[in-house]
């Protein structure tokens, strides 16, 4: 029986490193760069694709219109990114990187997924089959896969200001959550 439980709680603790791992690349992005990873994918992928339209960027990041409408605004008051009046639609607009956006984007760091998508690209088929049917298994025993989420490794809100993000990833706040945990 010992056994068992001993496997349960290497799973529990598996997934708590991953979530550790997420919190401390978000708490990273935000003391050094001021910026969240949704506001780093969004600037990489304007930086791709050069001029977007607000939908445009939404669906290439995975992510809703009112979340990324957050993004850009939050993104323009940095004057990482420009709006401007699209000349072929005049009631909509584009998005671009200003000269600061693209030095921003060349001393970022590579983002936690894109390390973490380069790893799984060498494992074998049914490596990855296994390591999709256990992590499908682990969404249906928490009861959350039908919860709606994008392709970003980021927790908690991906439409809060910096200041919200740092404060919910400080030290502080990491050493509270564990006594929490622990408790439990």
């Amino acid at each position: 029986m010992e056994e068992h439980g001993n496997y349960e709680e290497k799973i529990l603790l598996s997934v708590r490193r991953i979530m550790r791992a997420i919190d401390m690349h978000s708490s990273y992005l935000a003391r050094q760069y001021g910026l969240t990873s949704p506001q780093l994918i969004s600037l990489k992928k304007l930086a791709e694709k050069n001029e977007m339209t607000p939908g445009g960027l939404a669906k290439e990041v995975h992510l809703s219109h009112a979340t990324i409408t957050g993004i850009i605004n939050r993104l323009e008051k940095k004057e990482l990114v420009r709006k401007t009046r699209s000349t072929q639609d005049g009631r909509s607009y584009l998005i671009r990187l200003t000269d600061s956006g693209y030095a921003m984007i060349k001393s970022s760091p590579s983002m936690l997924q894109e390390h973490f998508m380069h790893e799984l690209s060498k494992l074998a088929e049914w490596e990855k089959t296994m390591i999709l049917s256990s992590l499908q298994r682990i969404t249906f025993i928490l009861n959350v896969e039908s919860i709606d989420a994008a392709p970003v490794m980021t927790t908690g809100p991906v439409e809060a200001p910096v200041e919200t993000i740092t404060e919910l990833l400080s030290v502080d706040n990491k050493d509270a959550e564990d006594q929490v945990i622990e408790e439990k």
